[in-house]
């Protein structure tokens, strides 16, 4: 139900303030979604930023390793095995 106190009836009806109702929502969710993902993908260039870190700390007899396993891993999550 509507709040006749909210907005005068003479200017706009309970229809199309139920339709700006939705729009907003529609781009509240919109927004939501946007900042969502940018947050998404700055954990994701934070995680590489911390594999790299990493990786620079491993002795160069045990590079090849990391290098065949995060390989692997990436193999791995690219087919969702």
């Amino acid at each position: 139900m509507y709040n006749q106190n909210l907005f005068n009836q003479n200017y706009i009806n309970e229809a199309q303030y139920n339709e700006l109702l939705k729009l907003r929502n529609q781009i509240d969710q919109q927004i939501k979604f946007e900042i969502d993902q940018q947050n998404e993908i700055n954990k994701m260039l934070k995680a590489l930023n911390d594999y790299f870190d990493a990786a620079q700390k491993i002795a160069p007899q045990y590079q090849g390793q990391a290098v065949a396993l995060s390989a692997i891993e990436i193999y791995r999550r690219l087919n969702n095995n």
